[in-house]
């Protein structure tokens, strides 16, 4: 008996075992972290316009280290390099400018809001779009 119940236990063990390096395992640990580290993200106001001046005021600040982090998590990396490059360029205060325009706003649900500003002829120049993360912030998706 005790060499049967060893036998199912040493099985379990490898079941188990292998479980925790498969690929599905890993899939959902890694899930469970971003879905983790959006719940917890500070950066973002509590509205759409509170994010967007928050960014417009780090920008203003030449941190585009900090700008970044008012996107989402998944695009922060990549607009922490488009910002830098933009401040390298010495275009930073006309992104400003431009941002710092009229806006037409849309919502699109509770949860998702464009922000539209347009040129001095008119034309669409800047499109914006918030989303709002687990945690209740509004976080910039595109721009």
């Amino acid at each position: 008996m005790l060499v049967v119940a060893l036998g199912l236990g040493a099985l379990f063990a490898i079941d188990y075992i292998r479980y925790q390096k498969s690929p599905e395992y890993q899939a959902q640990k890694e899930a469970e972290q971003i879905q983790k580290e959006y719940a917890e993200d500070p950066y973002g106001g509590d509205t759409p316009e509170e994010t967007l001046n928050l960014f417009i005021s780090a920008l203003k600040q030449g941190d585009t280290n900090l700008a970044a982090k008012y996107f989402v998590l998944d695009k922060q990396e990549e607009w922490r390099a488009d910002l830098s490059q933009i401040q390298e360029k010495g275009l930073l205060d006309e992104m400003v400018g431009d941002m710092e325009r009229e806006k037409e706003k849309k919502m699109a649900g509770e949860e998702r809001v464009s922000f539209y500003i347009y040129n001095d002829q008119n034309i669409l120049a800047i499109n914006i779009t918030l989303t709002k993360n687990q945690g209740g912030k509004w976080k910039l998706q595109d721009l």
